[in-house]
C-alpha cells in the first residue's frame, strides 16, 4: 500500500516538473543578466534528482509485470528523456 502510494506520488511529482520546466521556459529575462531564471532552474534541478531517485527505488522494489511497476517505469521514462532534452537544449543554446 505504501509502494503504491508513493508510487502515485512520484508520477504527480514527474508531472509538477514538467509543469515547472514549462513554466520556466516561459520566464523572461529581467535584469542581473537572467539571475530569476538561473534560481528557477537551479531550483527545478535541485527538485529532478531527488524525484529521479525515488522513482528509481520504487522500480526496483516493484514485483515485475504489476501495474505499479508500469506506471513507475513509464514516469522514471518520461523524467529522464525529460532531463535529457533540457540538458541538450541547454548544450544548444550554450554553442550558440
Amino acid at each position: 500500500m505504501l509502494s503504491r502510494a508513493l508510487a502515485c506520488v512520484h508520477v504527480v511529482a514527474v508531472l509538477a516538473l514538467a509543469t515547472c520546466a514549462a513554466l520556466i521556459w516561459r520566464l523572461k529575462c529581467e535584469s542581473f543578466g537572467c539571475m530569476g531564471v538561473g534560481v528557477a532552474w537551479f531550483a527545478w534541478v535541485l527538485a529532478f534528482f531527488p524525484v529521479l531517485l525515488v522513482g528509481l527505488v520504487l522500480r526496483s522494489r516493484a514485483s515485475p509485470g504489476s501495474r505499479l511497476m508500469t506506471l513507475t517505469r513509464a514516469a522514471v521514462w518520461a523524467q529522464g528523456a525529460m532531463g535529457v532534452a533540457l540538458v541538450a537544449v541547454w548544450v544548444i543554446k550554450q554553442a550558440g
